[in-house]
C-alpha cells in the first residue's frame, strides 16, 4: 500500500527537527573549515527531503536512502577531516563531538529501513569508520595507544553493542507479537501451506481490535476467481501454489499494521485501519491490481474483494463486520475481478463498485 499521511508527517516533523538542530549548530557554535562547507550541504539536503515529502509521488523509503546515505557521507568525511587534517591536541575533543552521532545513525536505519534493508547501510558506516580507524593507526601521525585512536575504537564497539541489542530486541518484540496473535500453546495457530494465521486466530484479532476501537476498522475477504476451474485444468496443486503465491504477494502490498489471515481454503482476510470507506476501498482496488500483475506458471491470477468498513449502524461486533464483508462478496453480481464495498444503510453508500 502507498504511504500514509501520516507516516509523511512525523518524517517530516523528525527531519525539520533536525534542520533546526544543525541551524542551531552553524549559528551558536564555532565552525571550523570542514563544517563551514559540509554543514549548510547538509541541511539543504533535508530541506530538499523535506519538500519532497509532500508529493506522494516520492515513495518514503526512497527520502530515508538519501537522508540516511547523506547523513553518511558527512560523518565519515568529517571523521576523515578530524583524524587526517586536525593537529592532534584537537583530534579527541572533536572526535567526542562526532562519535555519539554513529550508533544513532546506525540506530536509524533499522527505524527507517527494517532490518533486512538496513544491513548493507550498516555495513557501510561501520566498514566505513573502520577503515579510516586502520588507515589512521597505519598512518605516520597515528599510533595504537593514542587517546583518538581509543576514542574511535570505543564508538565501533559501542555501535556493534548496539546493534546486536537492536537486533534482539526485534527477535524479542516480534515473538510477543506472534504469541499475542496466535495465543499460547495454540499449535494450530497458523495455516499449513501459507503461514499466515488461520481463521481463528484472525476473528480473535479482529475481535480484540473491535473492542480496542471500532472506528476506522475495515474487513476485507479475498476470493481467488475461477479455482474451480482452474483445479480442473491444472489440478490440485497449482491451485495450492497459486493460493500460497497470492498470499505473498498480497502480503507484501500491506502496511505493518494490517492483518493478513487465510480464512478459508479460498479465501484470505485483511484486518485493517483507514481514515474513511473510501481510502479501505482504494486500498483493496490496489491489492486487486497488484494480485493481477504477478502471473505464476503463466497464469495471472485474479481476485474478488468483499471489503465491510465499520459503521456503528450496521455493524454491533467484530463477527458482524466479518460476516458483512463475506455477504458482500456473495451478493455480488458484476463477474469476477472487482472490489465490493458494502452499503453501510441509507445515504451512506460512497459509490458503485470498483470493476475491473
Amino acid at each position: 500500500m502507498q504511504d500514509s499521511s501520516e507516516r509523511r508527517s512525523v518524517n517530516r516533523r523528525l527531519l525539520l527537527l533536525l534542520l533546526g538542530a544543525l541551524l542551531v549548530r552553524m549559528a551558536s557554535l564555532p565552525l571550523n573549515e570542514f563544517d563551514r562547507v559540509a554543514l549548510p550541504a547538509l541541511s539543504g539536503l533535508i530541506a530538499l527531503v523535506v519538500a519532497a515529502l509532500h508529493s506522494p509521488r516520492v515513495p518514503v523509503r526512497t527520502l530515508h536512502l538519501i537522508t540516511l546515505l547523506g547523513s553518511w557521507t558527512y560523518l565519515l568525511a568529517h571523521l576523515w577531516f578530524v583524524l587526517f587534517r586536525l593537529p592532534e591536541p584537537l583530534q579527541l575533543a572533536a572526535v567526542v563531538g562526532v562519535g555519539p552521532w554513529v550508533p544513532v545513525l546506525l540506530a536509524a536505519h533499522l527505524w527507517t529501513l527494517g532490518g533486512r534493508d538496513s544491513r548493507p547501510l550498516n555495513m557501510l558506516g561501520l566498514g566505513g569508520t573502520g577503515a579510516l580507524l586502520l588507515a589512521f593507526v597505519l598512518g605516520p601521525a597515528g599510533s595504537v595507544g593514542s587517546a583518538t585512536t581509543g576514542a574511535v575504537t570505543q564508538i565501533l564497539l559501542a555501535s556493534l553493542l548496539l546493534l546486536g541489542g537492536q537486533r534482539n530486541a526485534v527477535v524479542r518484540t516480534l515473538g510477543l507479537m506472534r504469541r499475542d496473535l496466535l495465543g499460547e500453546g495454540l499449535p494450530d495457530g497458523r495455516d499449513a501451506l501459507t503461514g499466515l494465521p488461520d481463521r481463528w486466530s484472525v476473528e480473535n484479532a479482529l475481535a480484540r481490535e473491535f473492542r480496542r476501537r471500532p472506528e476506522g476498522l475495515g474487513v476485507a475477504v479475498i476470493e481467488l476467481d475461477h479455482m474451480t476451474a482452474l483445479a480442473t485444468q491444472r489440478g490440485q496443486g497449482f491451485t495450492e501454489r497459486l493460493m500460497a503465491h497470492v498470499a505473498r504477494v498480497t502480503l507484501g502490498g500491506l502496511r505493518d499494521e494490517d492483518l493478513l489471515g487465510r480464512l478459508n481454503p479460498d479465501q484470505l482476510v485483511v484486518v485493517l485501519r483507514a481514515p474513511d470507506a473510501r481510502a479501505a476501498r482504494a486500498a483493496c482496488e490496489r491489492l486487486r491490481v497488484r494480485i493481477a500483475s504477478r502471473p505464476l506458471e503463466g497464469v495471472n491470477p485474479t481476485v474478488s474483494i468483499g471489503l465491510a468498513f465499520h459503521s456503528p449502524h450496521e455493524h454491533d461486533s467484530a463477527a458482524a463486520l466479518l460476516h458483512a464483508a463475506q455477504d458482500t462478496l456473495r451478493g455480488g453480481e458484476e463477474g469476477w475481478n472487482r472490489v465490493l464495498l458494502a452499503t453501510t444503510g441509507p445515504g451512506s453508500h460512497v459509490g458503485p463498485p470498483l470493476l475491473a
